[in-house]
């Protein structure tokens, strides 16, 4: 047998189904917002003073503010779904989506609050693509962590200096920053 049917084979058949339906979904989530037909809201809502909006449409407001914006987010979303229908990309693909979905899902539980439609379908994205990244778990990991030379140990001592001087530098930066706006009141 050939080494491709013995993947074919072996491949659950529900992660051939998440992909597809992962794609699908994004496909039309896409290529909505390139046909302008997401984060698209009547003229009149602009004049309305911004405390009377509501979560969903300061959202739609703000991210169809740019239509560059959301064309390069309706391009993601197309090139994510088009990864998802071959195997050889929908790990690459799943990879790819997961961040975008993860930020999708978080305005729709936090921002667009009691509407559970888009809430549902952005969960059901999210898990299938962490169903297929579990599935090539060995592979992330090799790509993220074995695959990475260690550094040596006088790079290494440096590198913990730098880090620890970052660290300290945003916390100090940060304080500064809190201080001078609670006494700025």
């Amino acid at each position: 047998m050939t080494q491709s049917r013995v993947e074919a084979r072996t491949y659950p058949k529900l992660l051939h189904w998440l992909r597809y339906l992962c794609a699908f979904l994004l496909y039309m989530y896409g290529l909505s917002k390139l046909a302008h037909t997401q984060f698209h809201l009547p003229a009149a809502i602009a004049q309305q003073p911004i405390g009377s909006l509501t979560g969903y449409e300061l959202t739609w407001y703000y991210y169809g503010y740019s239509r560059i914006y959301a064309c390069i987010l309706g391009l993601t979303q197309v090139a994510g779904a088009t990864l998802l229908l071959f195997r050889k990309t929908a790990f690459l693909g799943a990879a790819m989506m997961l961040p975008v979905m993860g930020n999708i899902l978080l305005i729709n539980i936090f921002i667009l609050v009691n509407d559970y439609g888009p809430e549902f379908m952005a969960t059901l994205i999210l898990c299938s693509l962490l169903v297929i990244l579990w599935y090539e778990r060995d592979a992330l990991v090799s790509t993220f962590w074995e695959s990475r030379q260690s550094e040596s140990a006088a790079s290494r001592k440096m590198h913990i200096v730098i880090r620890v001087c970052i660290v300290v530098a945003v916390i100090s930066i940060m304080t500064v920053g809190v201080i001078t706006r609670m006494h700025g009141r």
